[in-house]
């Protein structure tokens, strides 16, 4: 269930790398074992970029189940909010504890970036799963009742509970998909920021309530590829330039995910403050304007990302409990993306406040 709720399942993807549309157009292959979280990722990029909001991207999934014949269509749509975190149950003090700036007595706001996944079997006469004009129509129809909106003050869904990006999510989902005929809704991705979204996987009407929540954190960092195992022509010959003796370096982007459902206090499934410093303290702050290759962990280990993902998940669970982590990746460049699901050691449960 847990990789139902918050991965999808093996397919081919057509879809644009940023979330607002800034770079060219790609073509991810994704190939994964049923049995395992292996992954092998193909990047190809053709030759004419995507709009830069509205983009649709095109799915098709190709190993056998339930659905195996069943294509994924993925529309993005932007709209802008405001809302203001508050416990009415809670003190002034706590509040201001819980979330900080997010408590300001006259709230704030984000540019949303939303994306809908809808899935089914494609129509014989149309060529389609649903019409794509239909379903930008279903979302401004949809989103009419948020964008350029209080979400607290002009919608009647967070009376009783707290407009998080969680709880928005789950919203938007039973929202949108009432409003769909002919196909299902498979997924909504909501961007608050960009570096902050949340997975909501609908499973075909069966609502958990379950979502994942990724944050994105930044450091820069030189390395080499290289072992003492090898001889200089063999580490010359499977490394190629990143064997270069004094080294190359990355803006390296890493993603934590997230699972679980939003707290009924809080609207959210972690304590981000909590998260920010745990990343900050052990990964950012001991990576970040380094070279790797000194750190005490790859004395003896090669700097590829592979590696550098695994320690960053072993370090993460330490701190993050075991049924809250759910996935790890790294960002090496645009084209080159490492992921892992990691281990389930025995962490600490630290409550959301």
């Amino acid at each position: 269930m847990r990789d139902r709720l918050c991965r999808q399942p093996p397919r081919l993807r057509i879809f644009d790398q940023k979330p607002a549309g800034e770079i060219n157009l790609w073509v991810r292959i994704v190939i994964r074992r049923l049995t395992s979280h292996n992954t092998q990722t193909i990047l190809l990029r053709p030759t004419s970029p995507p709009p830069k909001t509205g983009a649709v991207g095109f799915s098709y999934q190709h190993y056998t189940d339930t659905r195996m014949r069943d294509v994924f269509l993925t529309k993005r749509i932007e709209f802008c909010a405001s809302h203001r975190y508050h416990q009415p149950r809670w003190s002034e003090k706590q509040n201001q504890t819980a979330f900080g700036h997010a408590h300001n007595l006259y709230g704030h706001g984000h540019n949303y970036l939303l994306e809908v996944s809808v899935g089914g079997p494609v129509n014989p006469l149309t060529g389609m799963v649903l019409n794509m004009y239909d379903l930008k129509r279903i979302l401004e129809v949809v989103l009419s009742e948020f964008d350029h909106k209080d979400l607290d003050k002009d919608t009647p869904y967070f009376t009783t509970t707290i407009a998080t990006p969680e709880n928005l999510a789950l919203v938007l989902s039973e929202r949108i998909a009432s409003h769909l005929d002919g196909a299902y809704l498979e997924r909504v991705r909501l961007f608050e920021d960009e570096d902050l979204y949340v997975d909501y996987h609908h499973n075909n009407g069966r609502s958990m309530n379950t979502v994942c929540l990724t944050r994105r954190y930044h450091f820069s960092a030189a390395h080499r590829l290289h072992t003492d195992r090898l001889s200089p022509e063999d580490n010359k010959k499977i490394f190629g330039k990143c064997n270069n003796p004094n080294g190359h370096g990355h803006n390296y982007t890493l993603e934590v995910t997230l699972h679980g459902q939003p707290h009924p206090d809080t609207g959210a499934i972690y304590d981000l403050s909590h998260l920010d410093q745990v990343v900050n303290d052990t990964i950012v702050k001991r990576f970040d304007h380094q070279h790797i290759n000194y750190d005490p962990a790859f004395r003896e280990t090669t700097t590829t990302g592979e590696n550098l993902l695994v320690l960053m998940w072993d370090l993460l669970a330490k701190e993050i409990p075991a049924e809250t982590l759910y996935k790890v990746g790294l960002i090496e460049t645009r084209d080159n993306y490492f992921e892992y699901y990691g281990r389930t050691p025995t962490s600490p449960a630290t409550p959301v406040p």
